[in-house]
């Protein structure tokens, strides 16, 4: 009789915590079911998707290369049509175990002409809840990407 006691308690025990975790995410699910979920972070400062540069085309192609490396990013890089198209990256750490949630990964097109750099991203999103989503806008995070680069562009060119 007292076996089954503790089995009860374990089980009433477990059931507890499944409900505190899900409650933790009934926000997320709420977002994945009525199609407004996106990835963390954004900004919401509109960051224009050209922007100019003080330096050779040499050497803003060559910086905006050792950018993504750093970064982790695989790209093809071809320089007959100046442009910089990356691999799908993971924007969050998929190691991590969760029921609910989606995973973002970002493709980044980087144009480099003359002294001007386009940057635009688009995102693919993996979902346990819902069908992904493939070539998906997220203006808020595609500003954030895009500020980070041209950040560390004009860090990298000495501008």
């Amino acid at each position: 009789m007292k076996k089954c006691k503790n089995i009860n308690s374990m089980l009433v025990l477990s059931v507890v915590c499944i409900l505190i975790v899900s409650c933790s995410s009934i926000r997320e699910v709420k977002n994945e079911l009525t199609g407004s979920a996106k990835p963390e972070g954004g900004i919401s400062e509109s960051i224009q998707p050209t922007k100019s540069f003080a330096a050779s085309h040499g050497k803003i192609w060559q910086a905006s290369q050792e950018i993504l490396d750093a970064w982790g990013y695989l790209y093809e890089a071809n320089q007959s049509t100046n442009m910089i198209k990356t691999e799908p990256k993971y924007l969050n750490d998929t190691s991590k175990f969760r029921i609910i949630g989606s995973d973002y990964a970002a493709k980044l097109y980087i144009t480099v002409k003359d002294s001007k750099v386009t940057f635009r991203a688009r995102f693919n999103k993996k979902s346990n809840l819902v069908q992904g989503t493939e070539n998906a806008e997220y203006p808020a995070k595609e500003n954030e990407l895009r500020k980070s680069f041209f950040d560390a562009l004009s860090e990298k060119i000495g501008v």
